[in-house]
Parts: structure tokens; C-alpha cells; sequence
């Protein structure tokens, strides 16, 4: 454990009250839609602020990750994990893109408009190709949204079932929901705009992941996915040529590779990596995170399919204590089902606070003989080894008996639902809350932790449909029934800390679990 508990004085990349900002901006109703009229013009000086004209993409970029991509399988739309993200964020261009203040760019689209409740424009770029050479058009982004419309992929709780979009012109589109859809632009802002070839030959998609982004898939090798820079790319060269995503899945080892030069930019970092580096001034720390959540995974076709147990599970773990002595104190806890860097985030009660005795008369009232469990811990969540011991302990104190298996990350990723409580992370992929409240939802809710519930459907769909002032009682409505019924074990936040080394140059990264902003830094 550490005892460093204050990162305040280390260097960090300047920003915003993200929470604070996104907030007003929704809750007024209009901003978002009033930000879609900047124009091509800005469009054109965000993106392009990579290589100076002319310029030449040098160096490689290395980053330590502690997961590997989820599969071969480069579907951006077909997974959730970290690497699929930060792949599929660099090789791949969306409609519209956050900015490193999380404020919505021009991107594909040189601009956008709120026509109604369910209905979005766009004009689009005539200057983008895909790596082929092939030009991105208005039919490839008809398949890109009209498949997820579909509600059969991983990522079609993005959208309203039935959202498709409509070709006017070449280059102008209409995104329709059949139903109020508040947060289009956010979907907008990160569905991946694939080619239609692919997408009607998905096998494809086991060659390599084919984009029009500013990296081009190079291949996946051992423990690392290589990118190179798409010297042609209509935002302009990226500044540098060679981009690695590197599996360490050893906590120890990710960070001597960090100090001994192997790699560039830790993600995701514990409390104890930070205090390695927090008088070092050849590394900065970074601290712009999506919205995540440190969650205790339950699996409702088990013994927490009894809302009793998963309150006691809630009772029985002393959440702020875990945060302040495992994880450091880095991670705020929260009382929601929701981050608190969530827009619109609210705290609930009852609190659920730490009260052992509680949970053991919970336990008894189920089965008076304890309950058997069973758990799987990895290396994937920072300290996650340590919190899950913890977990386990709490647990068997108050009348479960905890069976714990320790696997690796990959095995883990792949089997994770099988077990009746696992530590993960619930992050928001498009900066909004109705990312996570979707995971609670159709395919995802089931796959994730076996879970059908029409209430938590009706709830989340209410949210979605709602606008300005409305959207807070929505969210904090669904919220609330996903908290009262202790849907998961909600541990604390995952605050994202990126350990950067010195010989990279401005980096920046985007409120989102991907890198779309590295291509806009530089390496000597």
C-alpha cells in the first residue's frame, strides 16, 4: 500500500471543469446544436493543427497498457475494451470529435444542426479516404449508423433502436430516431465512420481495421498493435510516424519499462506508480478522464439475483476506506450509480455506507448457513488484486463464502460473466451518462451481468428522450433505481492518470477512453 495520498503538486496538462461545463451545456438544451455551427472553417484549423506543412512524421510513440485488444476481430463496433478504443480512435474518423476541452469539433462533418427532437443534419467533408485510397462517403456513414440501428452489435446501445440515417445530397445527411434521442451529437462523437465494403463483408474485418483516421493498422504482433501515420490524411500528416500499443500485464514491470525508457506514456497508473515518478521532473502526469466507475461485477443469474444480497454485498465493503488506503485516495467515492464526474451526477441516499452488521443480517435472512460465491481477480483495474483480497475478506466476515480465482487479463475478459462477482470498470465512451446507463440495457445488460429488467429498460429510455431541465430528473430517476436495487457493487471512481514521459511532447488526450489526440503530439 502507499501512503501518498496528494498529487497536487504534480505537472499536468492544463483543463476544464469538464463535469461543470457539460452540464450547463446540456442543460440549456441548445448549446450542444449551437456549438454545430462552427463551421468548416474551425473544423479544418482543429484538425489540422498535427504536422507543419510539408513535415515528415518521425519518431514512435510507445504506450504501457495493462490489457490486451479484446480480439483480432477490428470491428470497432463489436467490443468496449481500452486498446479497441485507442485503435479504432486513431484509424478511425468520426462525424463530428471532442477536443481536449471536451467540446464538440467539426471532424467528417464541417457542420451540424438539431433539426428536432429526433432528427440531426450534417454536411460532410469531400476531401476524406479511406487507407485504400477510396473516398469516404455518404453511404459509408449510412452503414456505419444504420447497422448499429439494428440493435444487434456491442455498440448499438449507443443508439435508439431503429436510428438510421437519410442521404439528401452527396454530401449532406439527415441521423433520424424514431423516438427524442438528446444525445445524438454525442453519438455522433463516436460512432466510427467504416467503409461500406467492410461492413457488407465483415469478414474483413479480420485483416485489420481499414479507416480514413490519421494512423493506419499496421498489424498486431505479439503483445503489440502497431500504427503508422496516414501521411495523407485530410486533417493533415500526424507528427509522428510509428504509434505501439504494448501489453504488460505485470504492474511492476509496466512501470520500470516506464522508467527505463521501453515505453512513453503509462495508462490508467495506480497511486504507487504515481508517487514513483511525483519528483521527477522527466515525467508529467495527466489527468484527464472519461467519467468511469470501479465496479464490483454481479452477475443476476446467481445468488445475487436476491436484491437483498446485493445489499449486503454494498453494506459489507468499507468503500472509502478501500479508495483512501488501496487506491491512495485518488478515486472520489461517490453515492450513485453514476461516476461523480457525470454530467448531471447527483448523490443518493440511502448512502449504503459501510455497516457490517447489516449485511450480516441480510446474509441470514437468505440462508442462515452463509451463501457461497464465487470470484475472479486480474490485473486489469489498478491495485485490483489488493482490492478484490479486501472484497473477499469484508465479505466473509458478514456470512459469504467467496471462492476466488486469479486469472489473466485476457482469460479474464473473455470469462468474466461466469462468475458471480468481479472487479471491472464502467467508463462512458461518448462523455455522457446514457453510455453507462445503456450497459444496464438489452444485449450488453445481458451479456455483461445477466441482467433483463423492463423497469431499468424504461427508465434509461426516458432519460434519452428527455432534454434541458427534464434530463436531470431523468437521469437522476434511473439512477436512483439502479442504486436502490444495488444493480452492481458500486466501489468508487476510476480516475484515469497518465503517466507521460518527458521526450513527448504536447500531448493531450480528449475526455474519452480513446487516443484521438495523439496524433496531434510529437516525440524527440
Amino acid at each position: 500500500m502507499s501512503d501518498w495520498k496528494d498529487d497536487k503538486a504534480l505537472p499536468r496538462a492544463a483543463g476544464l471543469d469538464r463535469r461543470r461545463f457539460l452540464q450547463a451545456a446540456l442543460a440549456s438544451g441548445v448549446a450542444l446544436p449551437i456549438l454545430g455551427g462552427i463551421g468548416s472553417g474551425t473544423g479544418v484549423q482543429f484538425a489540422r493543427a498535427m504536422a507543419a506543412e510539408g513535415a515528415t512524421p518521425t519518431g514512435t510513440l510507445t504506450y504501457g497498457n495493462a490489457e490486451p485488444p479484446t480480439s483480432n476481430y477490428w470491428d470497432p463496433a463489436a467490443g468496449f475494451g481500452l486498446v479497441d478504443e485507442q485503435v479504432a480512435s486513431l484509424v478511425h474518423d468520426t462525424l463530428i470529435a471532442f477536443d481536449d476541452k471536451g467540446v464538440l469539433q467539426p471532424s467528417l462533418a464541417t457542420a451540424w444542426k438539431r433539426l428536432s427532437p429526433t432528427t440531426v443534419s450534417a454536411t460532410l467533408r469531400t476531401d476524406a479516404k479511406f487507407h485504400d485510397g477510396t473516398p469516404v462517403t455518404a453511404e459509408d456513414v449510412k452503414a456505419s449508423f444504420d447497422r448499429l440501428g439494428l440493435g444487434k452489435l456491442a455498440q448499438a446501445m449507443l443508439v435508439v433502436e431503429g436510428l438510421k440515417v437519410d442521404i439528401k445530397s452527396p454530401t449532406e445527411i439527415e441521423i433520424v430516431s424514431p423516438k427524442p434521442f438528446g444525445v445524438i451529437e454525442n453519438a455522433m462523437a463516436f460512432v466510427k465512420v467504416l467503409p461500406k465494403a467492410n461492413i457488407d463483408a465483415p469478414d474483413n474485418f479480420k485483416k485489420g481495421a481499414l479507416g480514413s483516421g490519421p494512423y493506419k493498422f499496421v498489424s498486431y504482433t505479439g503483445n503489440d498493435v502497431t500504427l503508422e501515420a496516414n501521411p495523407d490524411y485530410w486533417g493533415g500528416a500526424p507528427k509522428i510516424k510509428t504509434i505501439v500499443f504494448r501489453y504488460i500485464e505485470d504492474g511492476q514491470a509496466r512501470i520500470n519499462a516506464l522508467l527505463d525508457g521501453q515505453v512513453d506514456i503509462l495508462t490508467r497508473v495506480s497511486a504507487e506508480d504515481i508517487g514513483r515518478v511525483k519528483d521527477n521532473a522527466g515525467f508529467t502526469v495527466v489527468d484527464e478522464s472519461p467519467p468511469s466507475q470501479i465496479v464490483g461485477l454481479v452477475q443476476h443469474n446467481g445468488p445475487f439475483k436476491d436484491v437483498k444480497l446485493r445489499q449486503a454485498l454494498a453494506y459489507a465493503v468499507d468503500r472509502e476506506a478501500i479508495a483512501k488506503s488501496i487506491g491512495g485516495g485518488v478515486n472520489p467515492v461517490g453515492f450513485s450509480a453514476l461516476p461523480t464526474s457525470t454530467p448531471f451526477y447527483q448523490p443518493l441516499e440511502p448512502k449504503f455506507g459501510y455497516d457490517p452488521e447489516k449485511a450480516k443480517a441480510l446474509v441470514a435472512e437468505v440462508n442462515p448457513d452463509g451463501v457461497d460465491i464465487t470470484m475472479a481477480t486480474t490485473t486489469l483495474v489498478p491495485n485490483q488484486i489488493e482490492i478484490d483480497q479486501a472484497i473477499a475478506a469484508s465479505l466473509e466476515a458478514v456470512g459469504f463464502r467467496p471462492k476466488v480465482e486469479r486469472l489473466e487479463v485476457g482469460a479474464f475478459r473473455s470469462s468474466y460473466n461466469t462468475y458471480d462477482l468481479t472487479l471491472n470498470t464502467l467508463a462512458s465512451f461518448n462523455n455522457d451518462a446514457d453510455f453507462i446507463l445503456g450497459l444496464y440495457t438489452g444485449g450488453a445488460g445481458e451479456a455483461i451481468w445477466h441482467l433483463k429488467d423492463d423497469k431499468i429498460v424504461e427508465l434509461i429510455a426516458a432519460q434519452r428522450a428527455a432534454s434541458g431541465d427534464e434530463r436531470q430528473a431523468a437521469l437522476t430517476a434511473a439512477a436512483q433505481y439502479l442504486w436502490d436495487n444495488q444493480v452492481t457493487l458500486y466501489l468508487s471512481d476510476e480516475k484515469w492518470h497518465f503517466i507521460v514521459a518527458g521526450r513527448v511532447k504536447d500531448y493531450t488526450r480528449a475526455p474519452l477512453v480513446g487516443e484521438a489526440l495523439a496524433a496531434k503530439a510529437s516525440v524527440s
